[in-house]
């Protein structure tokens, strides 16, 4: 997996009960790529829908606490993997998001993360969708991830204080003539 320069890792996946319902710093996935409408739930006999959100550590206001290292469909009859929880909700009164196959996320410390998601997308169940991963289809929808390695900043050794003893010592020797050796150990 190549390492993302320009992309922030996902800091959370969640479902809103319209995108004006989603909380500031959340994006709703109002459109499949495709270009149609991906409002999930709202069929027959339903009035209303929901949408998917996610939110990046760039859109968090604070250090991001922990980031989405994966995502998984359940359906209905499959437990909770260890270290997964269901996605959070965001809904009005009233509604209520399909238990038949659910969405769930593994996440991580930002310091621990090696591997983290970039993306979520979503599309017809045919596409194919180049460099994300298919993870699984929920009503007519096939919901797509990017994966990345999460790029980390070299660490920067720390600065040493010498004190002024050890500044005059050197392992040049000088002798009368003005010619330098070097000490060295050979073993």
């Amino acid at each position: 997996m190549a390492a993302q320069p320009e992309q922030s890792p996902l800091s959370g996946v969640a479902w809103a009960s319209s995108p004006s319902a989603a909380p500031a710093g959340w994006t709703p996935i109002t459109s499949t790529l495709e270009g149609a409408t991906a409002n999930f739930g709202k069929g027959f006999g339903q009035k209303s829908g929901y949408v998917l959100c996610i939110t990046s550590t760039a859109a968090s206001e604070t250090s991001p606490g922990d980031v989405v290292a994966d995502v998984q469909i359940l359906s209905e009859k499959t437990p909770l993997p260890t270290g997964y929880v269901y996605i959070r909700e965001f809904l009005e009164p009233k509604t209520s998001i399909s238990k038949e196959k659910r969405i769930c996320v593994k996440l991580v410390p930002l310091d621990a993360a090696e591997v983290v998601v970039f993306d979520i997308m979503l599309s017809g169940k045919n596409k194919v969708v180049p460099c994300y991963m298919k993870i699984g289809e929920i009503s007519s929808f096939a919901v797509w991830c990017k994966k990345g390695q999460l790029l980390k900043p070299k660490p920067l050794p720390k600065p040493r204080n010498i004190s002024l003893g050890m500044k005059g010592f050197s392992l040049e020797i000088t002798d009368p003539d003005n010619k330098k050796y070097v000490i060295s150990r050979h073993l």
